[in-house]
């Protein structure tokens, strides 16, 4: 985790001569990033986010990311407000590399145990996010532009299958779970349940909150495309819902429901097939973290999350279905 491209205090302030947002006072570099360099920046009038967008992020897909921010900070929803420059474009080049200015979101993530599981999740925490997801949803469902969600339910054979080989060397056994589970959800999947511009990554590492223990912030859109809502909230349950053991937590899980559905009541539809969905999501992330447990070089500054947290998800969601 690190800043790729370093920027010094002549850098920044040359580029916000294009901004309308005041002079630069001074700017920290944030190095919790994985994709992407970030930046603190304070000025004459306030604080903002810079980030410069490195080789990871598809370039051709920016547009979407940041208009859907754009869109849904005007409809209330706490996420990071993109800002125009003069010529009112959004993204803007440093570096021969394309950049962002957002608002500054103020609170702080939940920090993991060594381990990567969050064990300071509460039942509050569970209902803030439940509520805020559907708030989301909400605020989304007139967003008008279209991505496919490429890590989907559609493309999860084609991912397994470039890894089966690494998969059974890792864990003998694995590879015909996995093939189980994306038959199930395959079989189970149903594509007419209500859908829209989904976060499809809101983990705790994602959300800030305020000393209240209240969102304050919903960042890193960069994974959101089109998919069902109900699988949206089948990722949430997976990341939220788990205490420090890896062990399925009820009462959070029934908090985060009570708070979806505050502000949007589930269809019976879509309680019938959540089951499917928390499989799905649990796979989803159990196949991406396989791949990049195999394919993401010794040297690299990414931190590779253990996939044995979501084989054991895997495993017990399956049991439900």
């Amino acid at each position: 985790m690190a800043v790729y491209t370093k920027l010094n205090k002549t850098d920044i302030s040359n580029f916000l001569k294009n901004y309308n947002i005041g002079d630069l006072i001074s700017f920290k570099e944030i190095i919790d990033g994985i994709d992407n360099s970030n930046f603190i920046i304070e000025t004459s009038i306030g604080k903002f986010i810079l980030t410069i967008f490195e080789s990871r992020i598809n370039k051709q897909e920016l547009p979407f990311f940041i208009n859907l921010k754009k869109h849904l900070s005007s409809q209330g929803i706490c996420c990071p407000e993109p800002i125009q420059n003069k010529s009112g474009h959004l993204i803007n080049d440093i570096k021969d590399k394309p950049a962002l200015i957002v608002s500054f979101l103020s609170g702080a993530t939940l920090k993991p145990e060594k381990n990567g599981i969050y064990s300071t999740i509460t039942q509050e925490h569970c209902y803030e996010i439940g509520h805020n997801l559907a708030l989301l949803h909400l605020g989304s469902g007139n967003f008008k532009e279209f991505r496919v969600n490429d890590i989907g339910v559609k493309k999860f054979h084609d991912l397994f299958s470039k890894m089966q080989y690494e998969i059974e060397n890792y864990e003998p056994g694995l590879c015909a779970k996995i093939d189980q589970y994306i038959k199930i959800i395959k079989d189970n999947w149903c594509e007419n349940l209500k859908s829209g511009a989904v976060h499809v990554d809101l983990f705790p590492d994602n959300v800030f909150f305020d000393e209240n223990s209240k969102v304050s912030g919903i960042i890193d859109f960069y994974f959101a495309a089109n998919d069902l809502l109900i699988y949206d909230l089948a990722i949430v349950v997976n990341a939220w819902c788990f205490d420090k053991n890896n062990q399925f937590h009820e009462e959070k899980y029934q908090k985060l429901l009570e708070g979806y559905e505050n502000a949007r009541k589930l269809p019976d539809e879509e309680k019938d097939f959540l089951p499917t969905a928390l499989l799905a999501a649990s796979v989803r992330f159990l196949l991406t973290r396989l791949y990049d447990k195999f394919n993401t070089p010794l040297d690299s500054l990414v931190n590779i999350k253990d996939p044995q947290e979501y084989i054991q998800k895997s495993n017990f969601f399956s049991k439900k279905i």
